[in-house]
């Protein structure tokens, strides 16, 4: 039952990012253009999800809105994966010195609340996209670092470890062959729970004005847009939150190999 729920989940996953995929050059109708003959409009062939008070398409506005939480994933979970790995070997099997200066880095940064970084960061660089992913990369390496100087301490007690040190194959080989398979649980389970943070985190900033482009959609900015209609019109607020939930709620499941489905 659970592989069937897996199976489901990362097909709506797929659908997901394919929409996406394609609001890259494509949407419905333009997301930008102002009819105000056609505000309010309920959901039809023609406007998948209505119309908002200016008479934008809804749906179109959605999927280019989705935008900036796929760039700003992408962005942190490479380059967090990709730092935690190397910083994470370094504290487990590097000079002394380093492991230890690296290790007292990590557990510092990890004291920073990643929503006031980010605000400090879009104070002094302007509100945009690489603030917000600035602001994540720096927080969000240190939990894979420590995670991983963790497991990979654990791995180099182990028989095969020893084993292929003493035949040859040198430590860069051995670490590729024996430590990193061993990584993908771990890495999933921190890549799922920061690609949900991302998705809210690019929404909340965009609540207060600080995503890139305020005349671009943008889910947080069409809260915070939408929010005066909350009681008279509340499918306009609802569809970005919700929209802002299932995102994050679907690439944390789907990353993180060991959730329960």
């Amino acid at each position: 039952m659970a592989d069937v729920g897996t199976l489901t989940l990362r097909i709506f996953m797929l659908v997901v990012l394919l929409i996406i995929a394609i609001g890259f050059f494509w949407q419905p109708h333009d997301p930008h253009a102002v009819d105000v003959s056609q505000s309010l409009q309920a959901p039809s062939l023609a406007h998948w999800l209505g119309t908002d008070h200016l008479g934008r398409d809804l749906a179109s506005r959605l999927i280019v809105g989705a935008q900036s939480s796929v760039l700003a994933i992408a962005i942190v979970l490479v380059s967090s994966i990709g730092i935690g790995i190397l910083a994470g070997a370094a504290i487990a099997i590097g000079p002394g010195s380093i492991s230890v200066i690296l290790r007292w880095l990590a557990e510092t940064v990890l004291t920073i609340p990643t929503f006031v970084l980010a605000l400090v960061l879009a104070a002094l660089f302007g509100a945009g996209l690489m603030a917000i992913a600035a602001a994540l990369i720096v927080v969000t390496w240190a939990p894979y670092a420590l995670s991983l100087a963790a497991l990979f301490d654990r791995l180099r007690a182990e028989q095969y470890w020893q084993a292929s040190l003493a035949m040859g194959s040198g430590l860069p080989g051995a670490f590729h062959r024996h430590m990193l398979p061993n990584t993908l649980p771990v890495l999933g389970a921190l890549a799922g729970a920061d690609a949900g943070r991302a998705v809210i985190l690019v929404a909340s900033l965009g609540f207060l004005g600080l995503s890139a482009d305020t005349g671009h959609p943008e889910w947080g900015a069409m809260i915070h847009e939408y929010r005066m209609f909350l009681f008279s019109e509340p499918r306009r607020i609802l569809a970005p939150v919700f929209a802002t939930t299932v995102l994050a709620f679907l690439l944390n499941r789907v990353l993180d190999r060991n959730a329960d489905v």
